[in-house]
Protein backbone atom coordinates (compact mmCIF):
# COMPACT_ATOMS: atom_id res chain seq x y z
CA UNK A 1 0.00 0.00 0.00
CA UNK A 2 2.83 2.38 0.48
CA UNK A 3 4.49 2.00 -3.15
CA UNK A 4 0.82 2.40 -3.91
CA UNK A 5 0.43 5.79 -2.07
CA UNK A 6 4.07 6.95 -3.44
CA UNK A 7 3.15 7.28 -6.47
CA UNK A 8 1.05 9.69 -6.21
CA UNK A 9 2.37 11.18 -2.96
CA UNK A 10 6.32 11.95 -2.33
CA UNK A 11 7.92 8.89 -0.25
CA UNK A 12 8.50 11.29 2.73
CA UNK A 13 5.05 11.85 2.92
CA UNK A 14 3.57 8.38 2.23
CA UNK A 15 5.97 6.98 4.66
CA UNK A 16 4.51 9.30 6.92
CA UNK A 17 1.43 8.69 6.49
CA UNK A 18 1.31 4.89 5.99
CA UNK A 19 3.24 4.43 9.39
CA UNK A 20 0.64 6.50 11.25
CA UNK A 21 -2.14 4.63 9.13
CA UNK A 22 -0.71 1.13 10.28
CA UNK A 23 -0.41 2.69 14.21
CA UNK A 24 -4.25 3.54 14.25
CA UNK A 25 -5.29 -0.36 12.77
CA UNK A 26 -5.98 0.55 9.15
CA UNK A 27 -6.16 -2.56 7.12
CA UNK A 28 -5.26 -2.51 3.48
CA UNK A 29 -9.11 -2.63 3.13
CA UNK A 30 -9.45 0.35 5.31
CA UNK A 31 -7.09 2.39 3.19
CA UNK A 32 -8.70 1.69 -0.12
CA UNK A 33 -10.77 5.21 -0.34
CA UNK A 34 -8.52 7.21 1.04
CA UNK A 35 -6.00 5.81 -2.03
CA UNK A 36 -8.59 6.07 -4.45
CA UNK A 37 -9.15 10.22 -3.60
CA UNK A 38 -5.53 10.64 -3.22
CA UNK A 39 -5.57 9.34 -6.70
CA UNK A 40 -8.62 11.07 -7.97
CA UNK A 41 -7.41 14.69 -6.83
CA UNK A 42 -3.69 14.14 -8.52
CA UNK A 43 -5.33 12.83 -11.85
CA UNK A 44 -8.25 15.80 -11.56
CA UNK A 45 -6.37 18.32 -11.02
CA UNK A 46 -3.38 17.17 -13.33
CA UNK A 47 -5.93 16.94 -16.39
CA UNK A 48 -6.77 20.30 -15.80
CA UNK A 49 -3.61 22.07 -15.59
CA UNK A 50 -3.20 20.15 -19.16
CA UNK A 51 -5.94 21.72 -19.79
CA UNK A 52 -5.13 25.70 -18.80
CA UNK A 53 -1.53 24.88 -20.29
CA UNK A 54 -3.17 24.27 -23.62
CA UNK A 55 -5.59 26.83 -23.78
CA UNK A 56 -2.35 29.11 -22.71
CA UNK A 57 -0.70 27.96 -25.34
CA UNK A 58 -3.61 29.11 -28.58
CA UNK A 59 -4.92 32.21 -26.42
CA UNK A 60 -1.76 33.48 -24.88
CA UNK A 61 -2.14 35.83 -21.57
CA UNK A 62 -2.84 39.04 -21.47
CA UNK A 63 -0.42 41.77 -19.65
CA UNK A 64 -0.54 41.60 -16.17
CA UNK A 65 -0.44 45.79 -15.41
CA UNK A 66 -0.67 45.13 -11.51
CA UNK A 67 1.04 42.02 -9.29
CA UNK A 68 4.42 41.86 -12.12
CA UNK A 69 5.10 43.32 -15.43
CA UNK A 70 4.49 40.57 -17.66
CA UNK A 71 3.77 41.81 -21.19
CA UNK A 72 1.25 40.32 -23.55
CA UNK A 73 1.79 37.07 -25.01
CA UNK A 74 -0.38 36.66 -28.11
CA UNK A 75 -0.73 32.61 -28.27
CA UNK A 76 0.04 30.45 -31.16
CA UNK A 77 -3.07 30.75 -32.67
CA UNK A 78 -3.61 34.76 -32.84
CA UNK A 79 -1.37 35.49 -35.91
CA UNK A 80 -3.10 32.87 -37.70
CA UNK A 81 -6.61 34.20 -36.63
CA UNK A 82 -5.37 37.70 -38.08
CA UNK A 83 -4.39 36.26 -41.69
CA UNK A 84 -7.91 34.61 -41.45
CA UNK A 85 -9.19 38.46 -40.88
CA UNK A 86 -7.62 39.92 -43.26
CA UNK A 87 -8.61 37.45 -45.98
CA UNK A 88 -12.18 37.43 -45.28
CA UNK A 89 -11.58 41.30 -45.38
CA UNK A 90 -10.31 41.13 -48.68
CA UNK A 91 -12.94 38.88 -49.98
CA UNK A 92 -15.74 41.12 -48.43
CA UNK A 93 -14.04 44.16 -50.55
CA UNK A 94 -13.92 42.01 -53.86
CA UNK A 95 -16.35 43.79 -56.73
CA UNK A 96 -20.05 42.82 -57.26
CA UNK A 97 -22.61 42.06 -60.29
CA UNK A 98 -23.34 46.10 -59.03
CA UNK A 99 -20.21 47.76 -59.83
CA UNK A 100 -19.04 45.89 -62.71
CA UNK A 101 -20.64 43.52 -65.31
CA UNK A 102 -19.71 40.22 -64.70
CA UNK A 103 -18.90 37.11 -67.75
CA UNK A 104 -19.37 33.86 -66.62
CA UNK A 105 -16.09 33.09 -65.99
CA UNK A 106 -16.26 36.05 -63.53
CA UNK A 107 -19.45 34.78 -62.27
CA UNK A 108 -17.70 31.08 -61.22
CA UNK A 109 -14.11 33.00 -60.00
CA UNK A 110 -17.16 35.32 -57.62
CA UNK A 111 -18.49 31.45 -56.67
CA UNK A 112 -15.60 30.54 -55.52
CA UNK A 113 -14.52 33.53 -53.88
CA UNK A 114 -17.52 33.63 -51.58
CA UNK A 115 -17.32 29.38 -51.09
CA UNK A 116 -13.79 30.29 -49.41
CA UNK A 117 -15.22 33.34 -47.18
CA UNK A 118 -17.98 30.90 -46.43
CA UNK A 119 -15.38 28.31 -45.11
CA UNK A 120 -13.48 31.06 -43.63
CA UNK A 121 -16.04 32.39 -41.56
CA UNK A 122 -16.22 29.22 -39.78
CA UNK A 123 -12.34 28.45 -39.78
CA UNK A 124 -12.48 32.16 -37.89
CA UNK A 125 -15.12 31.69 -35.20
CA UNK A 126 -13.42 28.44 -34.37
CA UNK A 127 -10.24 30.85 -33.92
CA UNK A 128 -12.30 33.26 -32.11
CA UNK A 129 -13.35 30.94 -29.63
CA UNK A 130 -10.01 29.26 -28.87
CA UNK A 131 -8.11 32.50 -28.96
CA UNK A 132 -10.39 34.64 -25.92
CA UNK A 133 -8.97 35.30 -22.86
CA UNK A 134 -12.28 35.79 -20.28
CA UNK A 135 -11.88 38.30 -17.47
CA UNK A 136 -10.63 37.00 -14.11
CA UNK A 137 -8.06 34.48 -13.32
CA UNK A 138 -8.91 30.63 -13.91
CA UNK A 139 -8.79 28.23 -11.24
CA UNK A 140 -5.87 26.47 -10.86
CA UNK A 141 -7.06 23.62 -8.72
CA UNK A 142 -10.01 21.59 -9.13
CA UNK A 143 -11.82 19.05 -6.54
CA UNK A 144 -11.60 15.36 -7.65
CA UNK A 145 -14.65 14.73 -9.93
CA UNK A 146 -14.21 14.33 -14.16
CA UNK A 147 -17.76 13.41 -15.02
CA UNK A 148 -18.79 16.73 -15.22
CA UNK A 149 -16.80 18.45 -18.59
CA UNK A 150 -16.43 21.53 -16.64
CA UNK A 151 -14.85 20.45 -13.22
CA UNK A 152 -15.63 22.68 -10.18
CA UNK A 153 -12.99 24.67 -8.87
CA UNK A 154 -11.50 24.11 -5.25
CA UNK A 155 -9.49 25.93 -3.29
CA UNK A 156 -6.41 24.15 -1.49
CA UNK A 157 -8.45 24.02 1.95
CA UNK A 158 -10.88 22.56 -0.11
CA UNK A 159 -8.95 19.45 -1.02
CA UNK A 160 -7.71 19.02 2.45
CA UNK A 161 -11.23 19.12 4.15
CA UNK A 162 -12.03 16.16 1.69
CA UNK A 163 -9.13 14.23 2.64
CA UNK A 164 -9.36 15.07 6.55
CA UNK A 165 -12.63 13.63 6.16
CA UNK A 166 -11.54 10.02 4.76
CA UNK A 167 -8.35 10.22 7.13
CA UNK A 168 -10.39 11.06 9.82
CA UNK A 169 -13.33 8.22 9.30
CA UNK A 170 -9.42 5.89 10.05
CA UNK A 171 -8.90 7.47 13.32
CA UNK A 172 -9.48 4.70 15.87
CA UNK A 173 -10.44 7.64 18.79
CA UNK A 174 -12.90 9.15 16.32
CA UNK A 175 -15.48 8.97 18.85
CA UNK A 176 -13.93 9.02 22.42
CA UNK A 177 -11.39 12.01 21.46
CA UNK A 178 -13.21 13.58 18.72
CA UNK A 179 -11.23 17.14 19.03
CA UNK A 180 -8.06 15.49 19.20
CA UNK A 181 -8.33 13.21 16.20
CA UNK A 182 -9.27 15.97 14.02
CA UNK A 183 -6.44 18.05 14.27
CA UNK A 184 -4.15 14.89 13.69
CA UNK A 185 -6.55 13.67 10.92
CA UNK A 186 -6.08 17.93 9.69
CA UNK A 187 -2.45 17.79 10.12
CA UNK A 188 -2.36 14.76 7.93
CA UNK A 189 -4.14 15.80 5.03
CA UNK A 190 -2.52 19.26 5.20
CA UNK A 191 0.82 17.49 4.94
CA UNK A 192 -0.83 15.26 1.88
CA UNK A 193 -2.46 18.03 -0.55
CA UNK A 194 1.36 20.22 0.35
CA UNK A 195 3.47 17.34 -0.97
CA UNK A 196 1.34 16.81 -4.12
CA UNK A 197 3.20 18.29 -6.82
CA UNK A 198 0.96 19.01 -9.28
CA UNK A 199 -0.95 20.79 -6.46
CA UNK A 200 2.01 23.44 -6.24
Amino acid sequence: MKRQFRVFVPAVESKTLCATLRQWGASPEDLEPLLRLVRAIVLSNAAHRADLTRATWAAGTARDPHHKPRPEQPGALRPLLDIVERVIAELERLPTHRTVRLTRLDEGMRAVFAKARMELLWVRELLRRDTQRPRGRKATLVQPDRVSAVPKAARRRDLVRIVCAEILALHPERTTRPRAARAQAERLARDIIAAIPVLK
